[in-house]
């Protein structure tokens, strides 16, 4: 699957392949390399997904914790590269 987010919108370029990702809240992990305005998700054993669908890249699960070691930086550089990307909070 296809997600319209890659490094120009501040997710980790160098994120690598099988970094987990939420997907409708179950979890997955990406493939391949993050593009610049995108990246893809192993949709396998997700046949429930589609276009809507949302697609957790950090938060609960994966945490910024998680995350930025397999990225090679730091959870406190993560969050300060989102730019552009319209931001959806949700509360527990």
């Amino acid at each position: 699957g296809v997600v319209a987010m890659g490094y120009a919108d501040g997710y980790p370029q160098f994120a690598p392949n099988g970094t987990p990702v939420q997907i409708d809240g179950v979890p997955g992990r990406l493939i391949g390399r993050v593009s610049m305005d995108m990246l893809t998700i192993d949709l396998t054993d997700h046949p429930q997904a589609g276009l809507g669908s949302i697609v957790q890249l950090w938060g609960t699960s994966p945490t910024i914790s998680e995350l930025a070691p397999r990225c090679n930086t730091s959870a406190y550089r993560l969050p300060c590269s989102l730019k552009r990307t319209p931001r959806v909070y949700l509360s527990q």
